[in-house]
């Protein structure tokens, strides 16, 4: 099965690699991944629910002229959320097959310390600088990550992006979603 993923990042393109050697539906087969940089075509920081989805999506459809014989086009993409008075911080995976079929899976959510949610939303500074500032941490979109830094390293960016993709990839597969079911 061939993979375009839309992410040169090293930890997305792992988390998606991690799963689908252990996925029932794909680990009998020979997969391959191929990585690309692709625009989204929109803020550079999502910093809703619509903008995360609408960014995943964009950047799966631009990576299609790209490479034509996948049968998996994928974007793996990470923002932030407000709900009430909180904002949370998580993972979004796109998946959409050759023919056009597609899923969103979501990593879990954590909240945003108030201080990062201050400068992301007041200020409107990215993540990545101000935990690069913070953490001291040199290349920080392709480390661990934010959510990582937030759970003392239980939850690192392979992990969040697996989860995900596993969200993601279910749909196509379980019976649950192929059964026609006479409702």
């Amino acid at each position: 099965m061939i993979f375009a993923l839309s992410s040169e990042k090293i930890p997305k393109i792992e988390g998606i690699k991690l799963w689908a050697s252990e996925c029932p539906y794909l680990n009998t087969i020979e997969n391959t991944f191929h990585a690309f940089s692709v625009d989204s075509g929109i803020s550079s920081m999502p910093l809703d629910m619509s903008d995360i989805m609408l960014w995943a999506k964009n950047r799966a459809k631009n990576l299609r002229p790209l490479i034509v014989d996948a049968d998996y086009y994928v974007w793996i993409e990470w923002g932030t959320t407000q709900h009430g008075e909180i904002s949370y911080l998580g993972g979004c995976v796109y998946l959409e097959n050759i023919i056009g079929e597609w899923h969103y899976g979501f990593s879990p959510f954590i909240e945003v310390p108030p201080y990062i949610e201050h400068l992301l939303y007041n200020e409107g500074k990215e993540l990545w600088p101000i935990m690069q500032e913070i953490m001291q941490w040199h290349n920080v979109r392709n480390a661990e990550g934010s959510m990582a830094a937030w759970s003392e390293g239980m939850f690192p960016r392979t992990d969040e992006f697996s989860v995900a993709f596993k969200a993601a990839i279910a749909p196509f597969y379980n019976r649950f979603y192929t059964t026609p079911w006479n409702l």
